[in-house]
């Protein structure tokens, strides 16, 4: 397809990661400099004739399940001819990990044909709850690596004098979220006393031994938490 004016402005101009590509061959026509960046590419003029098969991915076996979910989405916008919605778990170039929400809509002709598909996507990360964002990093990181990220999200970090273990962090996270012991231990089916145990051993490893400040401190954004800090 030709890209017109006003499509090539809106691609560009849009505040947040954006494409369109040619809806038969996948290959891009236009990026903005969001989409292009996250791949790793500074110039999205580099972009344009490649399919998202074409782009280098820092876990090589995850960025080929990656392009096949969302070839499977640009299908599904091209049969239904209309938008679709997905969320996937992203990787980016600089190795950071997020949870995107993506957008794609058919671009129509005068015959109702299909022209090329927009895409844009919403980096959702921020809004996860703590549990959730632990399990989001430790799809990509060692244990370490990822509650080190957490805590660095979280900006607790300089609260803990010894990392906890996986199986205490759990706790903290869920408590985190407000949830009573109990809960927790049905949530992660184990007893009260170990919930309890791990619960001891944090107070051990935060500074002054004050479980309940580091806890208080722990926000993160939602829809509803504007004021909170995003990762």
């Amino acid at each position: 397809m030709k890209s017109d004016s006003a499509i090539i402005s809106f691609i560009e101009n849009f505040p947040v990661s954006a494409s369109l590509k040619e809806a038969d061959t996948g290959k891009y026509i236009i990026n903005n400099r969001y989409n292009s960046r996250q791949f790793g590419v500074e110039n999205p003029a580099e972009l344009v004739g490649l399919t998202i098969n074409d782009l280098k991915f820092c876990q090589p076996e995850w960025g080929a399940q990656y392009a096949a979910a969302i070839q499977k989405l640009d299908f599904r916008a091209r049969e239904k001819k209309t938008h679709v919605l997905g969320r996937h778990q992203f990787l980016d170039d600089s190795g950071e990990a997020q949870l995107e929400e993506m957008v794609k809509f058919p671009v129509l002709g005068s015959r109702k044909n299909i022209l090329g598909i927009v895409t844009y996507r919403n980096d959702i990360t921020p809004t996860l709850p703590p549990n959730s964002l632990y399990q989001l990093y430790l799809n990509f990181y060692d244990v370490t690596s990822a509650i080190k990220r957490v805590l660095a999200c979280l900006e607790i970090v300089q609260y803990f004098v010894t990392l906890p273990t996986d199986a205490q962090f759990r706790v903290f996270l869920l408590k985190t979220e407000r949830l009573a012991n109990k809960e927790i231990a049905k949530f992660l089916g184990t007893s009260d006393r170990t919930v309890e145990t791990h619960l001891d051993a944090l107070r051990n490893k935060v500074v002054d031994g004050n479980l309940p400040h580091v806890l208080s401190l722990v926000k993160w954004h939602t829809p509803y938490a504007s004021d909170s800090t995003p990762c």
